[in-house]
């Protein structure tokens, strides 16, 4: 018998595995189910293979590739030979895999906690007013699992305040608010790495930085229309590499990028999870301006908080959960507002800006706050109610 069962495709990326381990080293017994490939866009990929302090893994297909109706072959079987006292699973509750996972663990004497990035309402008619009539076949198969699992679920970690609300009001029970952890290990001010990135791309100026993907909720645009207003001051613009030929978002970007006469000022990056927080530290500013559409806010916005643990300006917009996830470490803008990106820009390159705080304070919040370490505590906390505490003790003192 183990303890705990993570079944979770975010750690199909070894260093998402990284909380496992503080789990590990505290005297938990657990194990993780990842896939053994995920389909992208641009194809299907394997997962990572195991890393040194990683905990047990096993490698399942995954059928399907929608999060909210996928499942895991032998999972079940693995389910009945390891015997977990909690399963956790990271996928949100109202989802084909929950219903499984619960079932089993109703069956077994085990409980099953969920972690959830929803932040949008369940409800139909929220759906219908979003995105009309075709968004009602999801929005019934959702109602329709949400009536399951609420009676199978022990409890909702959620990533936002929103998605918070949200589970309390739909009756889930145990409903906790919690970080998505960064690894301090690899996000902290580093100062020679940011002097080798820096060298590297021959940065001379205040380096102005976008990181993550390029799609139009992403909000991309925003900035390149801003920064087009600002070519008076000396910036850099540090963004990650794309193929126009890939999107019409990607054609609109790099057309967007000419027809504002920034190409000179760009550079393209391509780092991986484990470097991007070199090129972090090479940053002065990182803007994150994400942008609400009818079937997405928001969530999280995981690259606000490796920057701050980096020490670095964030300028974000107040989209979904940004403003909580800043908590006054950084500045906020009015989403899409151009003009309002314009200005906090322009008042930090011109240096007319007040109380800008510094880069300890902000790299301080961010471990203390938004770390592994706190989602750590948070859910141990939770699971130490189920699983016995006894064993668990004496485990830390082996």
């Amino acid at each position: 018998m183990i303890d705990l069962l993570v079944v979770s495709h975010a750690c199909f990326t070894a260093i998402n595995r990284n909380i496992y381990h503080l789990f590990e080293r505290d005297g938990w017994k657990l194990e993780l189910v990842v896939p053994k490939f995920l389909v992208f866009a641009s194809g299907e990929k394997p997962a990572e293979p195991p890393q040194p302090d990683d905990p047990p893994l096993h490698y399942l297909d995954l059928i399907g590739t929608n999060p909210r109706i996928y499942r895991f072959a032998s999972l079940i079987e693995l389910l009945d030979q390891k015997r977990p006292g909690v399963i956790l699973l990271d996928n949100d509750p109202v989802s084909r895999l929950s219903i499984q996972l619960g079932r089993w663990a109703k069956k077994n004497n085990a409980v099953l906690y969920c972690v959830s990035n929803e932040n949008l309402s369940l409800d139909i008619s929220s759906a219908f007013r979003r995105r009309g009539w075709k968004a009602l076949p999801a929005a019934m198969l959702k109602r329709a699992m949400l009536r399951k699992t609420k009676k199978l679920v022990e409890g909702v970690f959620t990533v936002n305040r929103d998605g918070e609300n949200l589970f309390k009001m739909e009756g889930y029970r145990n409903v906790r608010r919690m970080p998505l952890g960064f690894d301090p290990v690899y996000f902290y001010p580093d100062p020679d790495a940011r002097v080798q990135i820096r060298n590297k791309f021959n940065f001379t100026a205040t380096v102005i930085a976008y990181f993550g993907r390029l799609t139009p909720e992403k909000g991309i645009h925003i900035l390149i229309r801003a920064l087009g207003e600002l070519k008076q001051f000396a910036w850099q613009l540090m963004m990650d590499s794309f193929d126009p030929a890939t999107s019409a978002y990607h054609a609109e970007i790099n057309q967007l990028l000419q027809r504002e006469g920034l190409a000179d000022r760009v550079h393209f990056i391509n780092p991986t999870h484990t470097q991007i927080a070199a090129y972090m530290n090479a940053a002065d500013i990182v803007v994150v301006p994400s942008v609400t559409i009818p079937a997405w806010k928001e969530q999280y916005g995981r690259v606000a908080a490796e920057a701050m643990a980096c020490g670095k300006t964030v300028i974000a917009s107040d989209s979904g959960a940004l403003p909580d996830l800043l908590n006054g470490h950084g500045y906020l803008f009015e989403e899409g507002n151009v003009e309002a990106l314009k200005i906090i820009l322009q008042q930090i390159l011109s240096g007319t800006v007040t109380n800008q705080l510094n880069e300890k304070e902000i790299a301080g919040y961010a471990l203390e706050c938004l770390s592994i370490h706190p989602q750590k505590k948070l859910m141990e906390e939770v699971f130490e109610q189920q699983v016995s505490y006894e064993n668990i003790i004496s485990r830390k003192r082996l």
